[in-house]
């Protein structure tokens, strides 16, 4: 386990995701954020601009429902299923 490197990383959770985004250019320098802190992704897959990172809901699009970002994980999901299977 002491190379262990994740293969993927997700933001799932909805009231976690404004720390997040506030954090996510300090902690991930090079996930490019807005200036009204929230992750930039595709709006068709959640693919972000750092390799292997994916985010949907309030991250990216700031508050919004609950649907809306269930549909966005699951499009991710797609993208991410596509990824791992080359």
């Amino acid at each position: 386990m002491d190379n262990f490197e994740p293969k993927i990383v997700a933001f799932c959770c909805n009231w976690c995701s404004y720390a997040g985004a506030d954090l996510a250019g300090t902690s991930t320098p090079d996930l490019k954020t807005t200036k009204w802190g929230t992750v930039v992704a595709d709006e068709t897959t959640g693919k972000t601009m750092k390799d292997r990172v994916w985010a949907g809901g309030d991250i990216v699009t700031g508050a919004a429902t609950v649907i809306s970002a269930m549909g966005a994980a699951r499009r991710a999901a797609r993208d991410i299923d596509e990824y791992l299977r080359g």
